[in-house]
């Protein structure tokens, strides 16, 4: 499914593009059938994602009890120092994304640049987040720092980044996406105020190599860019292969 989203969000950036240099209208003025097609696809993944029944990935799934084994070994002081860490992070990523946000839609709404502008950002976004999953996350690497994709602190806010821009172009369909983008934020952050245990390896044993179900993480980036994650994904293999 993450394949498809790469080539779909990678089509829509493309398409942004055009329109920015060719046709600044074109993606206003589709027909309604276009538009309904792309908010029941758009509507689609946040709503999976926070429903447990419709959410069948680990890696997106770990707030749910269904993905969470206790560890017995855990130890609550060094867990909650690691949880602190991860939370002022987090923050920091928030903070920086509101004022991404900030500078461009101010900019539109103050009549600087056009309504195209805010199409191209909204594309880029949407993009960014399946670029991010497949090659490199700036979130993940300069943020958040995580030893492992599958322990990201904020890997569920997805689709408040795609749809955060199209609060700036309302309507009934970019609203409701919008919408939907901050309630899978929130329940993803209350879900992991109540049960923090759930979310990272520490204090979750299902949260493992040998589990994760990240195609991108387990083939790509465990192999080739992190040495420690290398050498326990290899040590994994063995073990299969055994």
């Amino acid at each position: 499914m993450n394949r498809i989203r790469v080539l779909t969000s990678g089509t829509l950036f493309l398409f942004s593009l055009y329109c920015l240099f060719f046709n600044h209208t074109l993606p206003f003025s589709l027909s309604i059938e276009i538009y309904m097609i792309a908010f029941i696809y758009f509507a689609f993944f946040p709503i999976k994602d926070m429903l447990s029944f419709a959410n069948l990935s680990l890696y997106k799934g770990r707030q749910f009890e269904k993905n969470y084994i206790p560890n017995p070994e855990l130890q609550q002081q060094e867990f909650i120092k690691m949880k602190r860490r991860y939370d002022y992070r987090a923050i920091s990523v928030f903070l920086f994304w509101i004022l991404f946000m900030a500078v461009p839609g101010s900019l539109y709404l103050l009549g600087y640049i056009e309504k195209i502008w805010i199409f191209v950002f909204f594309a880029l976004s949407n993009f960014s987040v399946f670029f991010a999953i497949f090659g490199w996350c700036p979130f993940n690497s300069i943020f958040i720092r995580p030893d492992c994709c599958m322990e990201c602190r904020i890997y569920n806010w997805d689709s408040f980044f795609q749809y955060s821009f199209l609060i700036f172009i309302p309507n009934v369909m970019t609203v409701t996406l919008f919408i939907l983008g901050v309630l899978s934020l929130i329940e993803w952050e209350v879900t992991y105020a109540k049960y923090p245990e759930r979310f990272y390896k520490m204090s979750n044993a299902h949260l493992i190599c040998e589990h994760c179900d990240l195609d991108a993480c387990r083939q790509h980036k465990k192999k080739m860019f992190h040495k420690t994650l290398k050498a326990e994904y290899d040590q994994d293999k063995k073990r299969r292969d055994n």
